[in-house]
């Protein structure tokens, strides 16, 4: 399982969300929509979800998802000793259950007409490759307006914590780093983003399959996709930007 450790491979029904598990002990869990009761799982299902992810990411990784109805912000626990090797802060999620590096959530589902994929380098570097565009998620209160507020509080917690432990960062960044910059210099990029007109925006960075993405950009239809996406840490660019970084790592088409 990538970047996950599960308590003694048992987990409660009150925090994972529609979860991909290998090898791992659920109790009356849903995964991939499909009820597995006391404890059974059954090898037809494991593998028809192995194949299927196969198909919709180039990512064939498990994830542990936090229900967004159960999420619960005093478990995000900001590791700063992480700034000691590398220049930034890890974000973990601490619960009774689980303890996962990262935050890892899914979309609700999204209308094709509020997703946008762009490119903030070459669209045809390497061999006309697509590499790693960036994925922006429409939102918008009256349909998502859990999920944005899901967002908000992180933003608000990262923010508290940068904001109280300044003094600790500055001297690591000057001590490790020879970096001498005060955290008042730092603009950090929000994960959720409101722009003019009411409008939301999520940025994910892509790492799904080539071919899916274009799908996405293709698509006529009035489909809707869910995206999973984790958080794993806070970056300090030189550019004077507190960076989280969103990376998106799969998605499902709702049909």
């Amino acid at each position: 399982m990538d970047n996950t450790i599960i308590d003694n491979t048992i987990i409660d029904n009150t925090i994972i969300d529609n979860t991909i598990i290998d090898n791992t002990i659920i109790d009356n869990t849903i995964i991939d929509n499909t009820i597995i009761n006391n404890n059974i799982m059954n090898d037809t299902i494991i593998d028809n979800t192995k194949k299927e992810l196969k198909k919709k990411s180039s990512v064939d990784y498990k994830y542990i998802c936090i229900k967004k109805d159960f999420f619960d912000i005093t478990m995000i626990y900001l590791n700063n000793l992480t700034l000691k090797k590398k220049k930034y802060i890890e974000i973990i999620y601490k619960s009774p259950s689980v303890f996962l590096e990262g935050l890892f959530f899914k979309t609700p589902a999204i209308a094709i007409k509020d997703i946008i994929i762009y490119y903030k380098e070459n669209k045809y570097y390497q061999s006309n490759n697509i590499i790693n565009p960036t994925i922006k998620l429409l939102l918008n209160y009256k349909d998502h307006s859990q999920f944005i507020n899901i967002l908000r509080s992180i933003d608000e917690c990262i923010s508290n914590y940068i904001n109280k432990y300044a003094f600790e960062l500055e001297n690591d960044l000057k001590t490790y780093y020879s970096d001498n910059r005060s955290i008042s210099c730092f603009n950090y990029e929000q994960i959720i983003k409101f722009r003019y007109n009411n409008i939301i925006e999520l940025h994910m960075k892509s790492y799904l399959d080539n071919l899916f993405i274009k799908e996405i950009e293709n698509n006529k239809n009035d489909d809707k996709y869910i995206f999973t996406f984790n958080i794993s840490n806070i970056y300090f660019s030189n550019k004077n930007n507190l960076l989280p970084l969103v990376k998106c790592n799969r998605c499902e088409k709702i049909i």
